[in-house]
């Protein structure tokens, strides 16, 4: 046998090792950036819809302070008729007749993308001529939770 088929003796195992090694990191790579991108579509997704929910349960009170006198809408969400919206949430019940409900409301309970939605109000004034309205939708991703608020002011635009 020649010198140099002894020396090569081994080096298409090493080759091979090596090429498998590559792969190895190419396909973690690839599986890890996968796992990334669908954890920021689901992410994304549950901003957005967060989002929505907010602004929409903003013009849902937004709505039934339009089909009440301000008084009304004050004794409303102040606690005499039902929930007292300053100090604890609320949500609106948007099932057949408007109404608020104390506490907050649950979307897709028991999911892996449940969502909870309420809002709160605060006198600005003092004299509940000018209130505003917090709502906040929150979901959990992991182990982190995640918000999406948004915030009007509503008054009396009939009595101005």
């Amino acid at each position: 046998m020649s010198l140099k088929k002894l020396n090569e003796k081994g080096l298409g195992l090493i080759e091979t090792l090596l090429a498998l090694g590559v792969a190895i990191i190419i396909v973690t790579s690839m599986v890890s950036l996968a796992i990334f991108t669908l954890r920021s579509s689901l992410q994304n997704k549950l901003l957005i819809t967060g989002t929505q929910l907010a602004n929409q349960e903003v013009e849902l009170v937004r709505a039934y302070r339009d089909s009440h006198s301000w008084v009304d809408f004050i004794d409303e969400i102040d606690g005499s008729v039902s929930a007292n919206c300053f100090v604890s949430d609320c949500y609106m019940d948007n099932v057949g007749v408007l109404t608020i409900e104390s506490g907050e409301q649950v979307i897709n309970a028991g999911s892996t993308e449940e969502i909870r939605k309420s809002f709160r109000l605060v006198d600005i004034n003092g004299d509940q001529s000018l209130v505003r309205v917090a709502v906040t939708v929150s979901w959990q991703l992991g182990s982190d939770v995640k918000f999406a608020h948004n915030y009007t002011e509503l008054s009396d635009w009939r009595s101005q």
